[in-house]
């Protein structure tokens, strides 16, 4: 499959399990879910733009695979263990994506980025540690880890910055909704769910167009960011 048919997968995959959230389909939703990853690799991958022997693609690629595990695992397990599936993989996860912008870019985020992300933290901290209980110490890693990779993405281009700023937003509703008792969102799964694709989709467009624009034949020393 060329990449202008895995973008089409995608957004048809993406599309019907968003009105599975909707509409409380799910059999459909779990299904479809399962789904999103792959076919943004494949997506991904048919572009033929990432170099693939490369730190920051093979960092990417795990960050995906670890994606995926963290969509996938937790349907296997039941209960307590089923989220702590899904938080570890998303750790690992956000690890891989950290380590990717460092390699594409080798660059810190901005003083305010950086201040941003860490009241974010500080404010979901102050939400979620009273209700996280015996789960706190790995809740409070993930989320300095998300916030991270979050202020990262903002140093490849403003569309990874979305991307990774919607990466954090997803999960803080799933924080939120797990830990703070006064949450009350109405479609808080759809939410969740269309924060976290157009997170991922932004982040992917946002690699892919980083070394789209590379010009041919650069000398790699000579172009800021390439790893």
């Amino acid at each position: 499959m060329g990449a202008r048919s895995w973008r089409v997968a995608l957004g048809l995959v993406a599309a019907a399990h968003l009105l599975a959230q909707l509409f409380g389909a799910h059999t459909l939703a779990a299904g479809t879910q399962v789904l999103l990853v792959p076919t943004l690799a494949g997506w991904v991958w048919s572009a033929s733009l990432l170099p693939a022997r490369s730190g920051s693609t093979r960092a990417y690629a795990a960050a995906l695979l670890l994606s995926w595990l963290g969509d996938a695992i937790p349907r296997l397990v039941d209960g307590e263990a089923s989220f702590v599936a899904m938080v570890t993989f998303f750790l690992l996860a956000q690890v891989c994506f950290i380590g990717a912008y460092l390699l594409l870019v080798r660059q810190w985020p901005s003083l305010p980025v950086m201040a941003a992300y860490v009241v974010v933290f500080g404010a979901l901290y102050v939400l979620c540690a009273p209700g996280a209980g015996d789960l706190l110490v790995l809740v409070a890693v993930y989320g300095l880890l998300l916030v991270t990779a979050g202020a990262l993405s903002s140093t490849v281009s403003l569309v990874t910055a979305i991307g990774g700023a919607l990466f954090v937003l997803s999960d803080a509703l799933i924080a939120l909704h797990r830990f703070w008792y006064s949450y009350q969102l109405p479609q808080h799964d759809f939410l969740v769910m269309v924060t976290y694709i157009a997170a991922q989709v932004l982040i992917a467009y946002g690699f892919l167009r980083h070394h789209r624009a590379r010009p041919a034949g650069t000398p790699r020393r000579q172009v800021r960011g390439t790893d």
